[in-house]
């Protein structure tokens, strides 16, 4: 769901706290125009304008918003997150098995000596 109104006023209120920009009418009417168009949900553009911010003093256009969100929607999880996952480790005879599945799948591979 794109943001409402409400929310763009919000947003542009996160926006400002850190520039200092006014916002009017005609502002925003063109955020709520952009994040229909690129389809934002609320929470990822308030990230959005914090990660911006975070390392960036550069005056910060929809486009922007656009860009953080798409990059970071196809961002892999934090290897931490993935790696504090529970899942199912193999048991002992199965890293046996597999173990030896390797070894000769490359001592066939192996090239012949000249």
């Amino acid at each position: 769901m794109t943001l409402d109104r409400d929310q763009v006023i919000d947003l542009l209120t996160v926006i400002a706290a850190y520039d200092r920009r006014s916002i009017g009418e005609g502002d925003i009417a063109a955020w709520a125009e952009s994040a229909r168009r690129a389809g934002w949900r609320f929470d990822d553009a308030v990230n959005a304008v914090h990660d911006h911010f975070a390392d960036s003093s550069r005056w910060l256009m929809p486009g922007h918003v656009t860009e953080r969100i798409r990059l970071a929607r196809r961002q892999p999880a934090p290897a931490a997150d993935v790696l504090a996952l529970d899942k199912p480790r193999a048991s002992e005879s199965g890293r046996r098995q597999a173990q030896a599945m390797f070894a000769e799948l490359a001592r066939r591979s192996k090239m012949p000596d000249a």
